[in-house]
């Protein structure tokens, strides 16, 4: 098992966030948040920059993650950019620098309906689909993807194959104790990109996220079982707190440590 970074988890300059992660034999990133923006909505040098720096230091950006359908379904500008022009930006990057996957997310929970979101998807998923490229639903508590029986609910109904499940076990948040086993094992078939950071609620509701290991997430028992089932060949770090450097090691050295010990 391999393991990589979102690169903003690390410092939003990309160059700092990989040439900070290489020397702990990480060569896998995402991309997501930049100095000057979210990708791909940002300047055309900053794009021509990141594609010189994965040939610079020969790594694979594993994913990007424009943030597409993170929005009310009534959202119509928002919506027709991540159908049209954004669609295209992010496409023509990945196509260039070889980039396999798109994650994106399942719209606020609080606007449409599950119909609506699903055809949006479809449409998605198709257009990636034209240039062979794939996709994966993000879940979010607040979104429509929010628990595991909601994530394969969803996917089935969309039926697109290269439309899968970024399965992030401490976004279920409140779900995420229990999201493992019991959910994982529901959304299994469907995984093809997971986020690893950890999460606690206190008994007011209020979030904190975590180092792994420090939450209430089984970091130790999922990675056994990724391991065992095979079904992704790295896992993409996703500190959420800080200091960002310090947690970012610390989180690869203890889900390292968890993979060794499945070895056993």
């Amino acid at each position: 098992m391999e393991f990589g970074f979102v690169t903003d988890e690390l410092d939003l300059d990309p160059r700092k966030a990989i040439e900070t992660a290489l020397p702990w034999d990480i060569r896998k990133f995402e991309i997501r948040f930049l100095s000057d923006g979210r990708f791909p909505n940002v300047p055309d040098a900053t794009l021509d920059d990141l594609a010189a720096l994965r040939e610079e230091h020969d790594i694979e950006y594993t994913a990007v993650s424009p943030g597409f359908f993170k929005c009310h379904l009534d959202d119509k500008t928002h919506i027709a950019y991540a159908l049209g022009d954004g669609l295209e930006r992010a496409m023509d990057f990945m196509e260039g620098c070889g980039v396999p996957l798109m994650i994106c997310f399942g719209f606020e929970m609080a606007t449409g309906d599950d119909a609506q979101a699903v055809a949006l998807l479809q449409q998605l998923a198709d257009r990636l689909a034209e240039r062979r490229l794939a996709g994966a639903v993000e879940n979010e508590t607040h979104c429509k993807f929010n628990t595991p029986e909601r994530i394969a609910h969803l996917l089935r109904q969309v039926g697109r194959p290269n439309l899968g499940a970024n399965w992030d076990l401490a976004n279920l948040q409140q779900g995420a104790r229990a999201g493992f086993p019991g959910g994982y094992e529901r959304v299994k078939p469907r995984i093809v990109n997971v986020h690893a950071k950890d999460v606690v609620n206190d008994e007011d509701g209020t979030l904190h996220w975590l180092p792994i290991g420090e939450g209430v997430c089984d970091w130790r028992g999922q990675m056994q079982a990724l391991v065992r089932d095979n079904i992704v060949d790295h896992v993409t770090i996703e500190n959420h707190c800080g200091p960002l450097v310090e947690v970012g090691r610390r989180n690869l050295d203890l889900l390292r440590q968890y993979v060794a010990d499945a070895g056993e």
